[in-house]
C-alpha cells in the first residue's frame, strides 16, 4: 500500500530516498512513486530555476533596449 500525495508530498527528499532505500530491497512494494516523486521535485526546482533565468534575461534586455535608445539620441 502506497501512501497519501499528501503525506507524500510533505517529505523531504532525504525521507523519500530513506524510504525508497528501506523498502527497495523488497520486491512486494513498489518504489516508483518515490522515485517519481523525487523526479517530479528535480524537476519543479529547475523549472523555478530557469524562469529565473528569464527574468534576468529579460530585465537585462530592457537595460540594453533603453540604453540603446538613450544613445541614439545622443548621437542624433
Amino acid at each position: 500500500m502506497s501512501e497519501s500525495l499528501k503525506n507524500l508530498r510533505n517529505l523531504s527528499v532525504k525521507e523519500l530516498i530513506e524510504k525508497h532505500d528501506k523498502i527497495a530491497t523488497s520486491t512486494q512494494i513498489s518504489t516508483k512513486h518515490y522515485r517519481d516523486e523525487i523526479a517530479r521535485r528535480e524537476q519543479n526546482d529547475y523549472s523555478k530555476s530557469i524562469k529565473n533565468m528569464t527574468i534576468w534575461i529579460t530585465i537585462m534586455t530592457a537595460i540594453v533596449t533603453i540604453s540603446t535608445i538613450i544613445n541614439l539620441f545622443i548621437i542624433f
